[in-house]
């Protein structure tokens, strides 16, 4: 070969390597800017300030295509490189990336765990899921940053000059990578914890319709008035809306007795406020209840007796009614905060809600037993 020839086949080798490391460098700082505004995208993401499912999952992918991104230069490295600081500098900027990642990763983990006001508890779970998928990607794209360092180092040509500025990008490498792991591996075991139980959320739309029927009644009870001619049809009415509410109490309670026994729970904080509610209303259903009681043993005089026969016997159901009610709803927030995960974040909560119940309970208990000693005191007086 002639030294013109061997001068051009040199001149077009120079060319091919410098357009081939002007295309890696310009691909790193692609990846660079890509994954910079990936982050920026999950910093910007709350679930405590309305961000739902749906967006975490766009975020995921955007994460997955950013995997890709990386795997594509990697795949399309070949021997010999020439490292430059500028591909130093993307290689340090992706793993400091990929660290600030799995911050954001545990932030939205945390939110998830400490949500007050979830919409239903598929989207409880769908967040869940959303979160594990987040952290296994966050973690599949650290190893492919990692990967792809380690093959752009190997196949470098002038790692000797390099050198002390190589060591520094591993140093950091490393060390990022350790912190994602365990990062990670803290969020994943968070998560399956948090998934293996039962969020309280799940009673809340019952615990909300026992709630507004609840007041619907003692609303009815205080607007009504008993005479010797109506009580019986008067309380036979009351009785009734009585027993679907203390039937909706008990199916709930049976609900949330199964799930107890197959998973702890997870208290939701308007769980908590909506047994503090209803201990309020049981008690107040058994004030109107001892209101009627009296009533009935001041007017039973005036009273026919078949009208006065159906009128006690409708009070001692109405008394039945409040007291179970009452006793299942007391009984199942037992149950869901004795075997609470949570029970040590929600435990000012937790106690002053017992607090409100045993109070409400004691008062409860008071008047539905005067109701019920009153009630048979008629009965007995007047041979029913």
């Amino acid at each position: 070969m002639s030294n013109k020839h061997f001068a051009a086949l040199f001149l077009l080798l120079t060319l091919f390597l410098a357009n081939a490391q002007a295309s890696l460098t310009t691909d790193l700082q692609g990846v660079v800017s890509q994954g910079s505004a990936l982050d920026a995208n999950l910093s910007a993401f709350s679930f405590s300030q309305g961000d739902d499912c749906s967006q975490l999952g766009t975020l995921n992918t955007s994460v997955e295509e950013y995997i890709e991104s990386i795997e594509v230069i990697s795949a399309q490295l070949s021997s010999p490189l020439s490292l430059t600081q500028e591909d130093l500098t993307s290689l340090d900027a992706m793993s400091t990336i990929g660290r600030s990642m799995a911050v954001e990763s545990a932030r939205i983990a945390l939110e998830l765990n400490s949500i007050e006001s979830v919409a239903d508890l598929f989207e409880y779970r769908a967040g869940l899921s959303a979160v594990l998928r987040l952290s296994d990607d966050i973690g599949t794209m650290a190893d492919r940053i990692l990967e792809m360092a380690n093959r752009i180092l190997v196949m470098a040509d002038n790692i000797g000059s390099m050198a002390d500025k190589i060591v520094v990008t591993m140093t950091l490498q490393s060390g990022n990578m350790q912190f994602i792991q365990a990062s990670l591996l803290t969020i994943q075991q968070n998560m399956a914890a948090l998934n293996s139980s039962l969020s309280s959320i799940v009673y809340n739309l019952t615990l909300d319709q026992i709630q507004s029927d609840g007041n619907t009644l003692n609303s009815d009870m205080n607007m009504t008035i008993l005479t010797n001619f109506n009580m019986a049809d008067e309380l036979g009415q009351l009785q009734a809306q009585s027993a679907l509410l203390m039937g909706k109490a008990v199916s709930l309670y049976t609900f949330a007795s199964l799930n107890s026994a197959m998973a702890s729970h997870y208290i939701n904080g308007d769980t908590l406020t909506y047994f503090s509610d209803l201990s309020e209303i049981n008690r107040a259903l058994a004030q109107s209840t001892e209101n009627f009681a009296k009533t009935v043993q001041l007017i039973a005089p005036l009273t026919e007796t078949p009208v006065l026969s159906d009128a006690t016997i409708t009070m001692l159901k109405l008394v039945q009614d409040i007291r179970l009610m009452s006793d299942r709803i007391m009984e199942m927030s037992d149950k869901i905060i004795v075997m609470a995960d949570n029970i040590g974040v929600m435990s000012d909560r937790i106690v002053e809600v017992e607090g409100i119940q045993t109070t409400n309970m004691g008062y409860t208990v008071d008047s539905l037993s005067t109701s019920q000693n009153i009630t048979i005191g008629i009965i007995e007086s007047y041979g029913l």
